[in-house]
């Protein structure tokens, strides 16, 4: 009798679990499509699934590590320190294929499925990487991130450093399952940022398109003239491009786009933005630039492009190079809106060109 009302017990503590697990999932993904549809960065995604894990699942930290097929490591993306703040990336552990190397190893090349120990100091060897482990942690799980075809992209990793409970097997089930959502989660972040940057960049250079310039730069004016902050913009329109195209081929045409491209875009920082106009005129955005640096970076550019080869071999045959013209533009509170900053820079792109083309223009400015 005593076994049976066990039994019972026993069973209504796991449909109680998997009905949470199940509440969660639900939650998950409702939250995540949200945070999609919002434009929230893969950081905040992660964050949200270390956050649905913990606090939904009971467990004081966890960690989200990922593969990085090519260099053949594993990657800590996010995780938590052991005062609960934000970690981002942390040494990489390299991904041997020899069985007991470490758990990610392991896992990744399918010797084990997963892992859990309520005494990790007697689980683990004391190899270099283990340096990353909190020597306090005693209760820790490590479960594979999947995705369809059961292809393993990371490991989710949690433990209970603060309280010290125990991890069960049924707590392995309940975080096999939410991996398997995570994972999920992560590759429809994925295919929605694929599809989202192709509406935003255009095929043959890679850089942003003129949808995007035209969203961008209204609310980056707005941005300068409340916080009273620099904004440079960059006209380049390459000189004779019709005539590459004649004499050489449109393909070679395309090659000379890619490379000014590139060297645009090889020439610049991060935040700055590269865009195709359309044809062969390009705009380069420069943030929290002024009138001295964006001279600078024009005067930089220009000479990357002009005197760096040409990609199209007849080209260099001949001794011939691929030439630009550039406008420089300001942006200053005595403009109106950014459609002035886009007139002053193509009132230095066409000075520039009356003076001959092949060179920077003027900054044009009220400074």
């Amino acid at each position: 009798m005593a076994n049976r009302h066990l039994q019972k017990q026993s069973l209504l503590q796991k449909a109680l679990l998997d009905k949470k697990v199940l509440t969660q999932e639900v939650l998950m993904y409702q939250r995540l499509m949200e945070a999609i549809r919002t434009e929230t960065s893969f950081e905040d995604l992660l964050k949200f699934l270390i956050k649905a894990v913990t606090e939904g699942l009971g467990y004081d930290r966890a960690g989200i590590f990922m593969v990085d097929a090519q260099r053949g490591v594993g990657q800590r993306m996010m995780g938590m320190d052991r005062n609960g703040r934000w970690e981002g990336h942390c040494e990489d552990l390299p991904l041997s294929p020899v069985k007991g190397t470490h758990w990610f190893s392991d896992i990744v090349h399918g010797h084990t499925k997963a892992f859990f120990t309520n005494n990790l100091r007697k689980r683990v060897n004391k190899r270099a990487w283990e340096r990353n482990i909190d020597p306090g942690v005693s209760c820790n799980a490590v479960v594979p991130i999947t995705v369809a075809g059961n292809e393993i992209i990371g490991v989710l990793t949690v433990d209970n450093l603060f309280t010290n409970r125990s991890m069960e097997k049924s707590d392995l089930q309940s975080l096999l399952s939410f991996a398997t959502q995570a994972g999920l989660a992560i590759e429809s972040y994925r295919v929605h940022e694929k599809v989202r940057e192709m509406t935003l960049k255009e095929g043959l250079t890679g850089v942003f398109n003129r949808r995007y310039f035209d969203n961008y730069i209204p609310r980056e004016v707005l941005r300068c003239r409340r916080y009273k902050r620099f904004l440079s913009l960059l006209y380049v329109d390459l000189d004779h491009f019709k005539s590459i195209n004649d004499l050489y081929g449109h393909l070679e045409g395309d090659a000379v786009l890619r490379h000014v491209a590139d060297r645009l875009v090889q020439g610049l920082r991060n935040v700055d933005m590269v865009v195709r106009m359309g044809g062969d005129e390009f705009a380069v955005i420069l943030p929290e630039v002024g009138p001295d640096g964006a001279r600078t970076v024009a005067g930089r550019l220009f000479k990357s492009i002009v005197e760096s080869p040409s990609p199209v071999e007849s080209m260099r045959a001949k001794g011939e190079g691929v030439k630009v013209t550039m406008g420089v533009a300001c942006y200053c509170e005595s403009m109106g809106d950014y459609r002035e900053l886009m007139k002053r820079a193509d009132e230095s792109l066409y000075q520039a060109k009356a003076l001959g083309r092949n060179r920077v223009g003027e900054l044009v400015s009220s400074f």
